[in-house]
């Protein structure tokens, strides 16, 4: 029913001590970092074969040279290299295939100067400049400006125990070796490598780091301490150097960034040490729709070992760093994590100063994102918080084992149905015994539920240390408060959005409900429940004894003693198997009581133990397709479920179309002698439109189509003719009426319409022959074989 393993609760086992070799040495980093930086400003040389040419302006220098240079000292320049085009098209960019065209060529070279002055082997030329001004600059600083987490992530390697090869490189414009420290313990207590220092190994860790008012503090960081630096209103715990406080945007960054995006295009190695550079590259791989170029990349750097943990401290910027490179396990671990936090938010209430709050719940500080993604984790938080509010009415519920198939349960119920059918104080009394006997039942269950998601339980303090331990690596301190106080707060159903609630829940029903124990029923007397059963059984005995005729009744028959027999019949002992029922009600609860359990959930998301993260299929589905989700982009799963069974379906297809209709309009066209409207000729039967809620009409109504089973081809009759003979008396439709039919015939009135036409009493003599019939219908007759067009038009849905 529980899981309870002290520290490690809700971790996957065997990831306790998890060590991974470091990626490079002290030395090694600080050499690959200036080789790189080598590269960088000489890629005019490393890359001048290919067919395009690229150029890229840097800013102007006139201001001071210091401002626009690397940790050297090294002023950035004006770049142009080349680049295959075939490398570019590869990526199915449509960017790129765009900037390749002739209209865009045509425009480049006119406005660089360059018309028939290319160099030998270039075919195309890139400006890939970015904008000076207007709207696009500020789309594209907008995009590229850094979060402030992606600026402090460099600190992880000190409290997360990140690789520093991964998240210690430096910006792009550093002062790290022309600005000395402003205390000779700054680099020291920043465990900053350099050409003299190294970095730091975790066996080198400065273990104390002393601040200019002597305060020490300890890594890792312990909760004690974090608390006393809050109540001391104290919030940095570290001194940032300089060259760490890093712009939100960086002219040269872009540029190189675009540098950086080009030579992976190319095949040429780039360092992914820093969260400002993958940032970087992932919004501008986007901008050139080419991501799938650094997608391994940069799933490489988020699934390296601890730093897997940036999902975790900063779920935003992992959401869309994933939807931008299609990474289905970083974007379901960081939505997540995200419909978790809203949903405890939501549920909380008090919507006016949630919108005011900058942290979580739990105190890890809030991020930034876009619109579309935020609609998404909206409308999964509230279809999470529906279906526990759900299980949670039905955890409350007096009749909770109504809704579950236990055969001791069920039996209790009719033997309660059978007793209320009875008569006089004998059975009365037994009534009240059995009722009383199914509350007490409940209560146990109801009572612990209550317990559980009233207040958090002190069942281990070891694993509620260790989850606030896990906390104080990224909560701040004037944010950080332990995980016990603020459970305190949560109301239930926020309770059940945390994974130590059902653990303490399971924990309550771990040993026996009824076996050898007392009923707590309020005002009920605490007696055990083997004697209560048996009371229930004495009470239903004299119920029987006291009416002979049940004995007969086949539905009494699962009541009697199915060995012992006699008159009156003795009632089976126990009534209830207490066992039995406990082990079914246990068999129901045990899911829920054990749905905090994590399965194939990659990465393990550690330090968020305390959440709820096994998120169903209800919640899952807002995610799109690649993710594992179920948007197609038409926005279906945004929508209410299907309509009741009244509006079902009249046959398969994407689209869902219901069985109402109404009768549509055909369109009916004819020529013949005489008036034809006064022949009043009908088209042929036509079926009924059907309802729909997503098509349009062309012959009712936009919001209705003609149903495409029930369609009919246009038909054409020549009067006269046997089709036409034979249509004339053909049974009718059911919406046709007999006279409706015959009456086109004997309603035929023909008038003398050719002025022309002489005709003498000779003409009109009647004979006796009967064929006057063919003498209407002669050669010299008007009627010309006229032909008569019936059409009728039917939409298809």
């Amino acid at each position: 029913m529980s899981r309870w393993i002290g520290p490690h609760f809700n971790k996957p086992s065997g990831m306790q001590d998890n060590k991974l070799p470091r990626l490079m040495g002290p030395h090694n980093i600080e050499s690959a970092r200036r080789f790189e930086l080598y590269h960088l400003h000489s890629v005019g040389f490393e890359m001048n074969t290919g067919d395009t040419l690229v150029i890229i302006d840097f800013p102007n220098r006139s201001t001071a040279t210091q401002n626009q240079a690397d940790c050297n000292g090294i002023a950035y320049r004006s770049q142009q290299f080349r680049v295959h085009s075939h490398n570019l098209l590869d990526t199915n960019s449509a960017k790129f295939a765009e900037m390749l065209a002739p209209t865009h060529q045509f425009r480049t070279l006119r406005r660089r100067k360059l018309v028939n002055k290319l160099p030998e082997g270039v075919k195309y030329v890139l400006d890939l400049t970015p904008p000076s001004e207007g709207d696009e600059l500020v789309f594209q600083m907008t995009e590229l400006s850094l979060t402030p987490g992606i600026t402090k992530w460099w600190s992880s390697w000190m409290l997360q125990e990140v690789d520093s090869w991964l998240v210690c490189g430096h910006d792009d414009i550093c002062t790290c070796d022309r600005i000395p420290p402003r205390s000779p313990t700054d680099e020291t207590s920043m465990g900053e490598y350099s050409s003299e220092l190294g970095s730091p190994t975790r066996a080198t860790w400065p273990r104390t780091r002393f601040r200019a008012d002597g305060l020490s503090t300890q890594l890792p960081l312990d909760p004690d301490t974090l608390l006393q630096m809050k109540a001391r209103k104290e919030n940095d715990l570290f001194e940032t150097p300089d060259f760490r406080r890093l712009p939100d945007y960086c002219p040269v960054r872009h540029r190189n960034g675009i540098i950086r995006l080009l030579m992976i295009i190319e095949g040429k190695h780039v360092a992914m040490d820093s969260a400002s550079r993958v940032w970087t590259l992932v919004k501008l791989s986007k901008m050139f729709d080419c991501g799938s170029v650094i997608r391994d990349l940069v799933a490489q750097w988020i699934m390296h070992g601890p730093n897997t943990r940036f999902i975790e401290v900063l779920p935003e910027e992992a959401l869309q760093i994933a939807f931008t490179l299609e990474l289905p396990g970083v974007a379901q671990s960081a939505f997540r994590i995200l419909v978790n936090e809203l949903a405890l938010e939501e549920a909380g209430g008090n919507t006016a100063n949630k919108k005011h709050s900058q942290t979580t719940v739990f105190g890890r500080k809030l991020g930034d994102l876009p619109d579309e993604l935020s609609n998404l984790v909206q409308h999964a938080a509230r279809a999470f918080i529906e279906r526990l509010t759900n299980m949670d009415a039905i955890l409350r519920n007096p009749d909770m084992f109504d809704y579950w198939n236990i055969e001791e349960w069920k039996r209790l119920r009719v033997l309660e149905q059978l007793l209320a059918q009875e008569e006089g104080p004998t059975a009365a009394e037994a009534y009240f015994k059995i009722q009383d006997l199914m509350k007490a039942f409940v209560y146990e269950i109801t009572e612990a539920y209550r317990m559980a998601t009233s207040k958090a339980l002190s069942t281990s303090v070891v694993a509620y240390h260790s989850i606030d331990k896990d906390r104080a690596t990224y909560v701040e301190p004037k944010d950080y408060e332990t995980i016990v106080p603020i459970m305190k707060k949560l109301n239930p159903i926020q309770m059940i959005l945390c994974s130590l609630t059902y653990n303490e829940f399971g924990t309550a029903l771990e040993s026996h409900l009824y076996i050898g124990k007392q009923v707590k029923l309020p005002g009920q007397p605490r007696i055990s429940f083997f004697k209560t059963v048996e009371d229930a059984g004495f009470a239903v005995q004299a119920v029987v004894d006291a009416n002979p005729r049940l004995s007969y009744s086949g539905a009494w028959q699962p009541y009697f003693d199915p060995i012992v027999g006699g008159k009156p019949r003795p009632i089976r002992r126990p009534l209830v198997n207490l066992m039995d029922l406990e082990i079914s009600i246990k068999d129901q609860l045990r899911p829920i009581t054990l749905s905090w359990l994590r399965h194939d959930i990659e990465p393990s998301l550690n330090i968020t133990r305390h959440l709820l993260l096994t998120l169903t299929n209800d919640e899952m589905k807002f995610l799109p397709l690649w993710a594992g989700g179920c948007d197609d982009g038409t926005g279906g799963v945004f929508e209410t479920q299907i309509p009741p069974a009244v509006m079902g379906p009249n046959g398969p297809g994407p689209s869902y179309h219901t069985g109402i209709t109404i009768p549509s309009q055909p369109s009916s066209e004819g020529s013949m002698i005489g008036d034809l409207a006064e022949m009043r000729l009908r088209g042929s039967t036509t079926d009924e439109s059907v309802d729909v809620h997503d098509s349009i009409s062309t012959v009712f109504r936009p919001d209705r189509v003609i149903a495409d089973d029930v369609s009919m081809e246009s038909e054409a009759f020549t009067a006269g003719g046997a089709e036409y003979e034979a249509a004339k008396f053909e049974v009718p439709a059911d919406h046709q009426s007999m006279g409706s039919v015959v009456g086109m015939l004997m309603d035929m009135v023909v008038e003398d319409t050719d002025s022309e036409a002489q005709f003498t009493a000779a003409d009109r003599e009647l004979t006796p022959t009967g064929d006057d019939d063919m003498e209407f219908w002669n050669d010299e007759s008007d009627s010309d074989d006229s032909v008569v067009l019936i059409e009728t038009e039917q939409t298809k849905c």
